[in-house]
């Protein structure tokens, strides 16, 4: 994995071959804890069926796979969810404006001073009568281009965009307790990700997570690769834009076995000279075949003072985005938006259960 804070690289990577992948990803838990949010914008969607096969009867065939993913919690639940694949010419970058679109799904940069700002509009009524629709508002202080920075042969680039940003939001979602009205502000953070070839074939399992502490954030990055391994996390001043401590001593344990057979850990220990992380991955808001995302609680030792916070964990592991045993699965959260839904998918009763 190749890691970086460099906002010279925030358009899309069009250099990348037929079977590369590109995401950015945005975060947010509201101060009471009660809310969060996941939204990842895609200009290639790696987890796509229709990807995989067009690229198995011809590794060359170009052509993008736009989608948009936005799950939204209440109390550590999913109140709303949405996977949606479009259409190539659906996904739209204007770099005068710093505005990415994916059909009426938006979020644009502006770059005030020292100051990184967006703003994220979701529209989207999907086949089961679930929708959201409205805005989120971020800003955070614009990183050194040298805050993070680790080298590797890996065809994925890593980019850290805004480790923290404070965040307004204002939704209108249609989901699972029926119509609620979100107005939140808290914290939240920001990615971009981009691979120039299948995850599979990078790494064989990928831990990662932050966690937003008063004065501080952590962000760590764990990967097992074919072979190897790529140990980092960063405690990051939230004010300064500067890295206090670098730790690359990492273990996981208490690994659980879900329903699909993934085997992952609940417990990951960090450790440097001044610092010492113990993080346990307790709710578990997102459950599949190959990724899962976690509401953990964090507990830091850094210079004798002791701190506490929650935040998101994830761990992938690509081998079984491949499996087709597991697809039919895939086919009910993942609607292709040029194709009918999936008979799941048109349940207002049915689709939550894929949650």
């Amino acid at each position: 994995m190749n890691i970086s804070t460099d906002l010279d690289q925030i358009s899309p990577d069009l250099t990348k071959p037929p079977s590369g992948y590109e995401w950015w990803y945005f975060d947010g838990l509201s101060m009471d804890g009660k809310y969060a949010f996941v939204v990842i914008f895609y200009h290639d969607n790696p987890f796509s069926t229709s990807k995989i096969r067009k690229l198995e009867k011809d590794p060359n065939k170009k052509g993008s796979h736009p989608a948009i993913s936005v799950s939204i919690y209440r109390n550590k639940k999913t109140i709303y969810y949405s996977f949606l694949e479009f259409s190539e010419h659906e996904f739209n970058w204007n770099g005068n404006d710093l505005k990415l679109s994916i059909q009426s799904n938006t979020f644009q940069y502006d770059l005030k001073g020292n100051s990184f700002w967006f703003e994220m509009n979701l529209d989207q009524d999907l086949a089961s009568g679930h929708s959201i629709s409205g805005t989120i508002k971020g800003s955070g202080g614009l990183s050194p281009s040298s805050l993070v920075s680790s080298e590797s042969p890996d065809r994925h680039t890593w980019n850290l965009l805004l480790p923290v940003f404070d965040f307004q939001s204002e939704i209108m979602i249609k989901g699972l307790n029926g119509r609620e009205h979100m107005m939140n502000e808290g914290k939240g953070y920001h990615d971009h990700n981009t691979g120039h070839e299948p995850m599979k074939e990078s790494f064989k399992e990928w831990y990662w997570g932050r966690y937003h502490f008063k004065d501080f954030t952590l962000i760590y990055y764990l990967m097992e690769k074919h072979g190897t391994q790529q140990l980092e996390a960063w405690l990051i001043d939230a004010e300064n834009q500067s890295v206090l401590e670098y730790v690359t001593e990492a273990d996981w344990s208490y690994k659980t076995r879900n329903w699909f057979g993934v085997n992952s850990a609940r417990k990951i220990d960090l450790k440097s000279t001044q610092v010492s992380v113990n993080i346990q991955l307790k709710d578990k808001i997102d459950d599949g075949p190959f990724y899962q995302r976690f509401i953990g609680d964090s507990i830091i030792n850094y210079k004798g003072q002791v701190y506490a916070a929650h935040g998101f964990s994830e761990y992938i592991y690509p081998k079984n985005i491949h499996n087709r045993i597991f697809w039919p699965l895939v086919h009910m959260r993942l609607r292709y938006m040029n194709e009918a839904p999936h008979w799941v998918q048109k349940s207002i009763l049915m689709y939550p259960w894929t949650w």
